[in-house]
């Protein structure tokens, strides 16, 4: 088993972004400085139309992420997301990209500060910029995840967010995070985020939930799943959701108020510029 490094190692390097196989698995990233670092694809996502990039939260790191009994498990949800996406797909290409690329904060003191997910915005960024341009892609955040995912907005290549169980963005709106796409947000009924502090201060705390009225959010159905870490659960409404929207399938996405103007499927952006070099 991979063991984490401790919690005092230095501000991580910038990742270098290559696709490799390595022990049976394709990597687009691996660093095992500090608590450790890696970027798995599951698909290929060389000839994916459609490539979501799925954001874990707290208490993520190297040495647990292949470790499947976890409330979080990162690996997982991928997995589970990419056989929904197959479940649904009328030939579509995809591939679902896990990206535990940053330093993820430990606890509640941790995550509520800013600067881990300030830190990664900058690396998921650079990953949107190096996945193939012609490609759909859609964010998936979770829990402190959907911060590191509202900083990274306004310079990434994204056309979808989705936002799970959200402390916040890192703005007041849409508008604030500067971006232009779609954004979806999941909250459950029995989530205990609804209590997380909305305050910011500096560099402590997120600012309000995407679920806000005005925020620029579309909320999205979750069934009745329970708790913080559930959204991914098979079979669930929310998991449904999330990959109607990964392919571009609006209009069979479920909302919370169905009265809500559902936006149409948006054409990929195509860069003019080469991709970022890792």
């Amino acid at each position: 088993m991979i063991t984490a490094g401790p919690r005092t190692a230095p501000s991580p390097t910038p990742l270098h972004y290559e696709e490799r196989e390595w022990n049976g698995l394709r990597l687009l990233a691996y660093d095992e400085t500090g608590d450790g670092r890696i970027v798995e694809a599951l698909g290929d996502v060389a000839t994916a139309d459609h490539i979501v990039v799925l954001v874990p939260g707290n208490d993520n790191y190297l040495g647990n992420y292949f470790d499947p009994s976890r409330a979080t498990r990162p690996r997982v949800n991928g997995a589970t997301l990419l056989r929904t996406m197959g479940g649904i797909s009328r030939g579509e290409r995809f591939a679902v990209v896990v990206w535990l690329g940053y330093d993820t904060p430990r606890g509640f003191f941790e995550g509520a500060m800013r600067g881990p997910a300030r830190e990664g915005a900058r690396d998921l960024v650079r990953l949107t910029r190096f996945l193939p341009r012609d490609a759909r892609i859609t964010l998936i955040g979770h829990s402190y995840g959907t911060v590191v995912c509202g900083l990274a907005l306004a310079d990434a290549r994204v056309d979808d967010c989705i936002a799970l169980g959200s402390p916040g963005m890192g703005g007041s709106s849409v508008a604030d995070l500067r971006y232009g796409g779609n954004l979806w947000a999941l909250q459950g009924e029995e989530d205990w985020i609804r209590f997380f502090p909305r305050g910011r201060l500096g560099d402590i705390g997120h600012g309000p939930t995407p679920l806000r009225p005005g925020f620029g959010a579309v909320r999205v159905e979750t069934g009745p799943i329970s708790g913080h870490c559930a959204y991914y659960t098979d079979g669930s409404e929310s998991v449904r959701n999330m990959a109607r929207i990964a392919l571009g399938r609006y209009d069979e996405v479920t909302l919370v108020d169905p009265l809500t103007r559902i936006p149409l499927p948006r054409p990929a952006v195509v860069l003019s510029e080469e991709r970022i070099p890792s």
